[in-house]
């Protein structure tokens, strides 16, 4: 899983600019109130049985797994995520991490208690933040730079890492806070909730990543503190997947290929590139060839015994399957998404309590998810191929429908009688005509509110509960975003030419419009030299020097760091010597000028 809370700094050397309001409508990027006072329709608070119920596969515990030397720290301080101990004769090695760096304590702690041994060796099975996101609980950054602690990952780590977990990372982790239910109030909307595959707590304010330095092609058999392993890359349920297999133990270590004690999330709905089924699939064929004795998930509890594991295995691959082959053969057939969605159930006889309930997958999510991966996002109507902006469509159907205050009128017969879809549906136009209309965002609030809380799917219970907050005033993306920015991107934990390609998504078209310039950058402690190139309004980040540069700057990574990090500014480093420069201080002003330094409103409901 990918959460995309990490790196969310994405901005470039000053202040966040404030977004213009005035009396006009809202547009797309525009801020709305953000108001206090109670919603007058009162919902009060249930949550199903099963959702109670659920939770008992995600209770905090130390597990030896058989009597091998393989320990499975579930939930440590009720965090997201499991952190795995694998004891050799000389050493300790992790696998997985989990979210965060006070999470990750805990269980070095317990680990403690039952070795004293050093940890040796950390394995990442894949490049989401709640497998990677404590390792400094365990061992030390300088040792691993200087690799004397391997830290071992899948060939394209990085690249994975880099694509998810950063590009995407103002909007994913906006996405992402709503979907885990991090933003609601634990006494009130809060309560009895956890994200079924995986825990409770996201993460906080403390990350302790640590850059791999050791990667895995294909297959390889390494033997570490006595410990043989085979690591082989998956690729199924993130591209960047690890599986080890422990030969002399039959310990299969899953990461999420398993995805923990529900039915898979073969789409994310916080946001994620297409994940590939038919991978998933033959990854999870691969790990059935072992006939392993015990299979440890990175969420949720071990699976014990050979005749277990296999049959875990077998079904979960198969829901997998069956859900992918019957939405390709209804797509042959003209289904769009919504058709599938509405067609397609898991059978009675594939239902199994934890491995195919849909407490963090959906079939209906993943459907719609396939016939854009194959077929494409529009659903073959060329009146679709260019509809009208959604706002002038609500405007021109709540006029058809009688003005808004018959459109609301009925919204509110609906949420009366029960039908809190409609009732949502149709304030939703409301909503999008005028940001402002308070009634019809605190009856679309009620409306949701009441079938988040009749959800047991905990993704779609996140994203109903909380977006019923935005739409009351009590839950603001923008702030969000502005504080993820200030608490979580730290620029060390990038390579360089990573941190210089975050900036390819700000510019500005309007601004940058034919503005040409060479921006060369020589750091002088790594030795590592850049030309960030401007034309097109596009940015081109070049490894060397361009000796037609308009200014060349000279500075110590570090220095690189604290100017992304805003805690330096460019002519305070400049006088101050931390910065040299060869070429026109003008040229690097207007450089600045054309990068978006917005965060804008990344509403999910409000809009």
């Amino acid at each position: 899983m990918n959460h995309g809370t990490r790196l969310l700094g994405l901005m470039l050397w000053t202040s966040l600019l404030t977004a213009a309001c005035d009396n006009k409508a809202p547009d797309i990027d525009a801020a709305a109130s953000a108001p206090s006072g109670d919603n007058p329709y009162v919902v009060p608070f249930s949550a199903p049985d099963y959702l109670r119920e659920h939770a008992r596969y995600l209770e905090e515990e130390l597990l030896q797994i058989g009597d091998t030397p393989v320990w499975d720290y579930n939930t440590p301080n009720r965090g997201f995520g499991n952190v795995i101990m694998i004891e050799g004769d000389d050493g300790l090695i992790i696998v997985d991490t989990t979210t965060a760096h006070e999470h990750a304590a805990v269980a070095a702690d317990a680990f403690g208690e039952i070795s004293d041994k050093p940890v040796v060796a950390v394995i990442y099975t894949h490049h989401h933040v709640d497998h990677v996101s404590g390792t400094g609980a365990f061992i030390d950054e300088a040792a691993a730079a200087r690799g004397e602690v391997p830290v071992i990952a899948a060939e394209n780590f990085l690249r994975e890492l880099q694509d998810e977990n950063q590009v995407t990372a103002p909007i994913m982790g906006v996405r992402a806070l709503y979907m885990y239910g991090q933003l609601l109030d634990p006494v009130t909307d809060g309560r009895d909730y956890h994200v079924s595959c995986c825990g409770y707590t996201i993460g906080s304010e403390r990350d302790s990543y640590i850059p791999p330095n050791r990667f895995i092609t294909d297959r390889e058999e390494i033997t570490i503190a006595g410990v043989r392993m085979e690591l082989f890359q998956t690729g199924g349920e993130s591209a960047s997947h690890l599986a080890v297999w422990l030969p002399d133990h039959r310990v299969l270590l899953s990461g999420d290929e398993i995805q923990g004690p529900n039915y898979p999330n073969l789409h994310s709905l916080r946001g994620t590139k297409p994940r590939d089924v038919i991978r998933w699939i033959a990854a999870i064929d691969r790990m059935r060839t072992y006939d392993a004795d015990y299979l440890v998930p990175s969420h949720g509890q071990p699976v014990l015994g050979r005749e277990a594991v296999d049959d875990v295995l077998t079904l979960y691959r198969d829901a997998i399957q069956y859900t992918h082959d019957q939405a390709l053969r209804l797509i042959n057939k003209g289904y769009t998404p919504d058709d599938l969605a509405n067609a397609i159930t898991l059978p009675e006889f594939m239902d199994r309590d934890p491995w195919t309930r849909e407490m963090y997958g959906t079939v209906k999510h993943s459907v719609r998810e396939f016939y854009v991966a194959y077929i494409s996002w529009w659903n073959g109507d060329p009146a679709e191929l260019d509809p009208l902006p959604r706002r002038e469509k609500a405007e021109r159907l709540v006029q058809l429908m009688g003005g808004r205050d018959r459109v609301f009128a009925e919204a509110e017969a609906a949420f009366t009688t029960g039908d809190d879809q409609w009732a949502a549906e149709l304030t939703a136009y409301l909503v999008r005509i005028d940001r402002e209309d308070m009634p019809s965002r605190h009856l679309k609030a009620a409306a949701l509110r009441r079938i988040g809380y009749a959800t047991a799917n905990t993704n779609w219970r996140g994203l109903y509960l909380t977006a019923a907050r935005e739409l009351e005033g009590s839950v603001v993306p923008r702030a969000i975003v502005e504080r993820l920015q200030a608490t979580r991107f730290d620029p060390s934990q990038l390579t360089t030419e990573q941190l210089f390609a975050l900036l390819r998504y700000r510019v500005d078209a309007q601004e940058a419009g034919d503005t040409r310039l060479k921006i060369a950058y020589r750091l002088t402690d790594s030795q590592e030299n850049y030309t960030l190139e401007l034309r097109n309004s596009i940015l081109d980040v070049q490894k060397g020097l361009r000796e037609d540069a308009d200014i060349t700057l000279s500075m110590s990574r570090a220095v690189l760091d604290q100017l992304f990090m805003q805690t330096l500014g460019y002519p305070e480093a400049i006088k101050d010597g931390l910065v040299s420069t060869d070429g026109s201080l003008l040229a690097l002003r207007r450089f600045g000028t054309v990068f978006d330094r917005d965060p804008g409103h990344p509403y999910l409901s409000l809009r």
